[in-house]
This record gives C-alpha cells, sequence and structure tokens, in this order.
C-alpha cells in the first residue's frame, strides 16, 4: 500500500462537554470494565459484554496537555472493513458523568487504529475513558482507561513521574513495570525509546522463548540479518513494524500501565534500526551501503498509528485545528518532527528530543581500514598549533601517534602487491560474513576494497600485525615469507583510525563502542573544525533547529525544574587503563591495572559507547555547557541498559549546573553483560586471558566511575550501576526533585527476575528492588542511601 499524499492514520479531535444521557445508558445502569471485571450488565434491551477480544492491544492515553490528551485504541472483528466504534469519556470511573460520547471510524489502512485528541478538558484532572463496539444489541466494552490532564502553569502542585526506557520482548518479561503499577499517584510516565526491537532473534542480544517470541507474518517483506546459522529477521515492512506493536501491546502488563497513566514518548533506534542514523542502518558494519529510506518511513508510519504522540503539534506553533487531521509525507522522514515539550504546573518543564532523525554519522566509520592515516604528521602539526598548543606539547602528541609510510613509494612496491594480495582475502572472507553473495562476487568486491585500501599513508604498526599473521598461514616458500617488517621508527607519525582502536575491517568495535579516548577527542575535534569551516557540522547530535528551539524553550522557561529527554545519555561513560588513571582504591584492580596482566594495548582511555554523547565530545561538551548548565536542566537518559547519575561542571554565568540520571533497562539485556563479552572479543585477540583480568566485569561501576576524577573530565559520574533493571521515579516540588532509581540484578539469590514473569507475583518481585534516591536542593545533589 502506497502512503504517499495520502492519510494513514488519523487524529481526531474532539471537544469534552457535559453529556446529560449516554446514548447507550438511557434506559438505565452504568458498567465499568476494569480488568479484573468478568461479568457483564445487561439493561433490558442493551447487553454490555466484556470486548477485550476485539481491542487486543488494550487502550492507551498520552500527550497530556492542561486542556487535552491523546486516546488510542486498536479494535479486531476479523474484518478488513472499516469499523465504527464508540469513544466515551468521563470524569468517574462507572461512566456516570460523561463528558465526551462520540462515534469514529477505524480505518482498515490504518490497521484499524484510531487516535483521537479530546480537547476542552479540565486541568489537572483524572479521566475515564473506553471503547465501545456494537454489534446488533451487543455493545462489547474495551478495558476502562484511566489518564490525566497537566495542571495549569500556575499551579503551584507538586508532580509525580517515571520514565522508562528499552523493553525488548523476545525471551523477556516486563516485571520491572510493577514498580510503576506500585505507584499509582503518578501524574505520567516517560518512555525514552526503544518501545520495541525491529529484530526477533538478533543472536547478539536476543533469545526467545517459548512464550515471548515473534515470528514475521510478512515473511517476504523481512530484512535478512547474518548468513548462515546465524541469519535473523528484522522489520522492513509496514507490516513487519504493525505486528511488532501489535505483539509487544497484547503484553498483559504493558496494559495494565497504560490502563492507569498518560505516556509522553520518543524514539531511539529500535523503533527503526539499531544503532541508525537518519535513514541508515548499521547492521552491516559498512560492508555495504544501508540507506534505507521507505524502511525509516515504514517504521514512522507504525509509531505515529501505534504510540500516544500528538504527531501534528510538534510541526506547528498554531492552536491546533478541530476536526480530522491526518499525516502524509510532509510529516515523514526527512520531515519529520517528535521533538516537543510539557508544563505541569509551575514546577516542572519537560522538553522531548529526538537523537536519531536528523543526527549525522558516526565518526568512525565501521569499515574504515585501520591502517589509514587519518591525519597526516604536517596537518596534525598544523591543526594542533592552530589550537594555540606550544610546539613542544604538539611534538608529545606527534610522538605517540603511529608511525606511517606511503605504501605508493617505489621502495614498498612489493609490500603494495603483497597486501593487496592478502587483504583481498581478508576482505572476502569478512564480507561472506555478513552478506550471502557468491564467492566469485566476494572476490570481485574484496579486491575493489583492497585497492581503494592500499594507497596512501598507511600505518605501519597495523600492517606489520597483518603481516606476521599472514606469514604464520603461508607456505615458507611464499614469497610473502621475504618480506620484513615495515619500519615503525625513523618515520613520520601520524593518526591512523588504528590509532583510534579500529583494528579490524568491518566492525562495530573501535568505531561505535570501546574507542580510544585521546586520539578519538583529537580526529573528532579536526573534523568538526574543517567541517564548520564548510558551514556544517559532524557532531550535531540535535540539527540546528532542535538545538535553537531547545535553547530558547530553556530560556524562557519559568518552571522551578527544568527537564530534557533524551533517549540517549548524557553521563560520561569512559574506562581509564592508562597510568594516569585516577586511583580507584581498590586493591585488586589496581593491582591488574598496574600489572602485566594487562595487554599493553589496552592501557588507555576508552569511550565504552561513541553511539550515544560521548560519540560527539565537543559539541556535547559545549551544548552542556551553554545550554544545559547555564538554566539547570536536568537530563533524563536511557538506551545504555545500565543506571547512571552525573553532576556536570558549573557554568560560571549563572553558577547552575546539569545533572544526568539515565535509567536502565526495562527488560532488554544490560550494558554491564555486554561490555563483558566485548571486551572478551577484544582480549581473546590479544591472546590468552588471565583469570585476574577475566574479573574484570566485577569493577566495571569501579572503573566508569573513576575515570571522571582525572583533572581533564568536566563532569563527576558520581553513580553506576551496569548490571541491574530498572525504573526511574521523579517528584518535583517547589523546593526540591527527589530521583530515585528501582533497580534489580537480572539474577537474585538464583532466580532470573527478567526471563521469569512476576506478572501474578508483584510482592516477591517488588521485595527484590533496590531503591537508590537522589535529591537537589539549591543546586545541591544529595545521595538519600
Amino acid at each position: 500500500m502506497q502512503y504517499t499524499r495520502r492519510k494513514f492514520i488519523r487524529t481526531l479531535v474532539v471537544s469534552a462537554s457535559a453529556i446529560a444521557t449516554s446514548s447507550l445508558l438511557g434506559c438505565g445502569g452504568a458498567l465499568n470494565m476494569n480488568r479484573d471485571d468478568s461479568v457483564a450488565l445487561d439493561s433490558p434491551n442493551i447487553n454490555f459484554k466484556d470486548g477485550s477480544q476485539y481491542f487486543p492491544q488494550s487502550v492507551v492515553s498520552g500527550d497530556p496537555k492542561p486542556d487535552s490528551v491523546i486516546l488510542w485504541t486498536r479494535i479486531d472483528i476479523g474484518s478488513e472493513t472499516d469499523t465504527e466504534v464508540l469513544l466515551q469519556v468521563a470524569t468517574d470511573e462507572y461512566f456516570k458523568e460523561l463528558v465526551v460520547e462520540e462515534n469514529f471510524t477505524a480505518l482498515a489502512e490504518t490497521d484499524h487504529c484510531l487516535k483521537i485528541r479530546v480537547t476542552a478538558l479540565n486541568a489537572g484532572q483524572h479521566y475515564y475513558y473506553r471503547f465501545v463496539y456494537q454489534e446488533d444489541n451487543n455493545y462489547y466494552l474495551s478495558r476502562t482507561g484511566r489518564t490525566k490532564t497537566a495542571p495549569t502553569p500556575d499551579s503551584d502542585v507538586a508532580v509525580k513521574f517515571a520514565y522508562v526506557s528499552c523493553q525488548d520482548y523476545i525471551g523477556r518479561y516486563y516485571n520491572n513495570y510493577l514498580s510503576i503499577l506500585d505507584n499509582d499517584d503518578l501524574d505520567f510516565i516517560v518512555h525514552l525509546g526503544d518501545y520495541i526491537y525491529e529484530t526477533t532473534g538478533d543472536a547478539l542480544f536476543q533469545s526467545s522463548s517459548a512464550k515471548r517470541a515473534i515470528e514475521f507474518a510478512d515473511s517476504e517483506g523481512t530484512l535478512t540479518i547474518g548468513v548462515g546459522d546465524n541469519k535473523s529477521q528484522a522489520a522492513n515492512s509496514l507490516d513487519n513494524y504493525r505486528q511488532l506493536y501489535k505483539e509487544y501491546r497484547k503484553d498483559e502488563l504493558l496494559q495494565r500501565v497504560h490502563e492507569r497513566f498518560p505516556m509522553i514518548a520518543i524514539w531511539d533506534d529500535h523503533e527503526f534500526s539499531d544503532d541508525s542514523w537518519s535513514d541508515r542502518a548499521t547492521y552491516l558494519d559498512g560492508a555495504a551501503d544501508e540507506q534505507q529510506t521507505q524502511r525509516k518511513k515504514n517504521s514512522e508510519i507504525a509509531y505515529f498509528e501505534y504510540m500516544p504522540i500528538d504527531h501534528e503539534q510538534p510541526h506547528t506553533q498554531a492552536e491546533l485545528p478541530s476536526g480530522a487531521l491526518t499525516i502524509d509525507d510532509s510529516y515523514l522522514y526527512p520531515n519529520t518532527r517528535i521533538y516537543r515539550d510539557f508544563r505541569f504546573g509551575q514546577h516542572v518543564h519537560l522538553a522531548m528530543t529526538d537523537f536519531r532523525t536528523n543526527r549525522p554519522d558516526h565518526i568512525l566509520p565501521e569499515d574504515a581500514f585501520p591502517a589509514t592515516v587519518a591525519i597526516d604528521q604536517t596537518t596534525l602539526n598544523g591543526f594542533l598549533l592552530a589550537t594555540g598548543m606550544p610546539q613542544a606539547q604538539v611534538d608529545g602528541v606527534i610522538a605517540q601517534m603511529s608511525p606511517y609510510v606511503n605504501i605508493d613509494d617505489a621502495l614498498f612496491a612489493p609490500y603494495k602487491n603483497a597486501f593487496l594480495e592478502i587483504f583481498t582475502g581478508l576482505y572476502a572472507q569478512a564480507l561472506l560474513a555478513r552478506i550471502e553473495m557468491p564467492q566469485e562476487e566476494a572476490l570481485a568486491k574484496a579486491q575493489q576494497r583492497a585497492v581503494t585500501a592500499i594507497q596512501g599513508n598507511l600505518t605501519t604498526s597495523y600492517l606489520n600485525v597483518v603481516l606476521a599473521g599472514a606469514k604464520e598461514n603461508l607456505p615458507s616458500d611464499h614469497p610473502i615469507q621475504q618480506l620484513p617488517a615495515l619500519p615503525e621508527t625513523g618515520v613520520e607519525q601520524g593518526l591512523a583510525f588504528y590509532t583510534m582502536g579500529k583494528t579490524s575491517l568491518f566492525n562495530y568495535l573501535g568505531s561505535r563502542y570501546f574507542v580510544i579516548k585521546e586520539t578519538y577527542d583529537l580526529y573528532a575535534g579536526y573534523k568538526e573544525y574543517m567541517a564548520q569551516q564548510q558551514g556544517t557540522s559532524i557532531q550535531a547530535g540535535f540539527d540546528a533547529a532542535q538545538t535553537n528551539w531547545l535553547a530558547q524553550t530553556f530560556a524562557s522557561s519559568t518552571s522551578t525544574w527544568k527537564f530534557l529527554g533524551s533517549s540517549v545519555s548524557f553521563s560520561p561513560l569512559i574506562f581509564d587503563f592508562s597510568a594516569n588513571r585516577a586511583d580507584s582504591g581498590v586493591v585488586p584492580l589496581e593491582y591488574v591495572l598496574g600489572s602485566e596482566l594487562l595487554p599493553a594495548n589496552l592501557k588507555q582511555r576508552f569511550y565504552l559507547e561513541a553511539d550515544q554523547w560521548d560519540g560527539f565530545p565537543q559539541f556535547k561538551s559545549n551544548f552542556v555547557y551553554n545550554v544545559l548548565s547555564q538554566f539547570g536542566v536536568i537530563s533524563l537518559g536511557g538506551d545504555v541498559h545500565s543506571s547512571y547519575v552525573t553532576e556536570h561542571q558549573v557554568n560560571d554565568s549563572t553558577g547552575l549546573r546539569s545533572y544526568n540520571f539515565t535509567t536502565s533497562s526495562i527488560s532488554s539485556g544490560t550494558f554491564g553483560s555486554f561490555l563483558e563479552n566485548g571486551m572478551n572479543d577484544i582480549l581473546s585477540q590479544l591472546g590468552d586471558v588471565p583469570a585476574e583480568v577475566q574479573q574484570m566485569p566485577i569493577f566495571f561501576d569501579t572503573l566508569v566511575k573513576t575515570a571522571t576524577k582525572r583533572d581533564d573530565i568536566a563532569d563527576d559520574l558520581v553513580f553506576s550501576r551496569m548490571n541491574e533493571h530498572g525504573i526511574v521515579i521523579v517528584e518535583a516540588d517547589a523546593e526540591k526533585a527527589l530521583v530515585t532509581f528501582h533497580n534489580i540484578a537480572p539474577e537474585v539469590n538464583g532466580v532470573d527476575t527478567v526471563k521469569q514473569s512476576f506478572y501474578d507475583d508483584a510482592e516477591s518481585f517488588l521485595a527484590m528492588v533496590k531503591k537508590y534516591p537522589f535529591k537537589i536542593e539549591n543546586n545541591q545533589l544529595v545521595r538519600l542511601f
């Protein structure tokens, strides 16, 4: 089905007003269909019945404003035709005081989703709503939803809300939502993204179970990832993305949450594609072009159909019109805009952002040839001098760079031929490991890759490692055996991709994850400087329009507490294994770091993840200081499946500082487990791993906190839980903001807290939850545990 310039979802606008008599209840009686109700109430002429089977995704509300809210449902009567549905909204849970009763049409072409903006509501008030499907004299009722409007901007009221992130369904349960249901006085919930995961069996992080698995109905429309036994499917077609929302939203606990609280949502990457940027995926790590514009649009269509976001409001500052609204290509990529703000009384102003739609590519290409010198010695010398660095210091920096030669010099002709042969084989192997193709095609592509790579300035450090490996696997009489190592002294030194941690041809390690901090910062700064000479940026995770909007929003805000919802974290995630590291105070850890047990190549500082804000270091630093800290903004982060608290640098002009509170995942695998696997992959390339080094994951939290104690790190990460899941609850009033992490380990006393359902045993689950409360008062952070 083509959606260009066509309707694909209606947001129907209806104004609330008192309704004297319900057309359904004119014969007397009222029915509230709560989740635990099982008996229908019959009036003399009308049969009220439980209609849950016709509303399989239950009901949802979202984007609460003082006078409006979005209400959503989906009806499924097994028909491909449009379906009439009645909406009722009342001020009481028994629907005796109706303010809305109106019929709407759920269109087949929008997957029978119905999204309605209800206006003219009273501020700061709970409302109850339900949908009704009529068949003859039978009236089938959806579950009853409860929502709440925002208080007026001048209301002096306390506000309480929760925020969550990352809820992989495959093989996992949403037990952490029990902590939210245990706080029934929440005003709303913020979802920071990864509401769905586009894959159903990615071997990197997903393992399905009998009860928590999804098989795409539109199998021909899927995107196949991997080769051989490692194949898995990702959503690609509109039907694929719709199916994910339908299946996720059938989860009983997720339904209960939506039925109780309005949700304010943004997306991260998995609503489209893992570690995506713009309309590009990253599954192949640069082995092939992954620009997927229609797939990106399909993901947006499904998101706008299924999520309770007011999809028109971010595109206009004018008063929204009454009547039916439509979405067409003018609302889809590249015109997408979901960043928007909400006010809750005098004390809370929340700005929600979009990190994915307009962000640039990751600075280090996943397919960067490790040996390529990105900045030669002359250029690097001139750039550093231009920053004001003294020549002696510049010389010291250059001495830490990688030695290189111009492989095209006649002197190195035998090496060039040898490396063309070697890397043609290595590229063919790497391509066939990622993409199914005939071997002849792989060899042809590999040869092209090798020709492109083996030219110009290349670092001899990396080439010598490869040369030594080739000699080990070639016959003794092969000509390559006669080549001595390339010179690593007495030659110029520059910044190569190898110098930043890139060690393989196609990989997220050394590009999006685990990059060497010092050299990465240098390269990122140089690239940003060059881009700005052309009037562009390679680091603007928020484009100019969004950045300016945020600055203006916070500058003009009079709210006591200003919050920024970011799908990714502003906390600095660094491991420091260098000789200049701060002392952690942990004797076993310091022994390993100071010994020869840790390979020399690892005795450096690493950014753990360059897919988040650490990947744009200069832009992040400027934005935090000049926007977030200037206005005392508290940023709420997600994505990284771990929990952090960071104190950012004080802004000298205002004396204020920003704080970051990053929540872990509802269910998705923890960052600690991901890091442990990644570190093992790196260490395995360096030889046998000593037992003492294998124990490093125990100290991950200590490492990431200690890394920010260095004088050259402006921010201070004061709290870390890398191997726990959880949610966060915020309470804000005129005096203070209280932020409490509700966390739980993946396993407690031998009990799996994610792969085992506690839906019917909330008490046992909540007894295992740890709470970590923090308070901000008078611009000071206080730890309350």
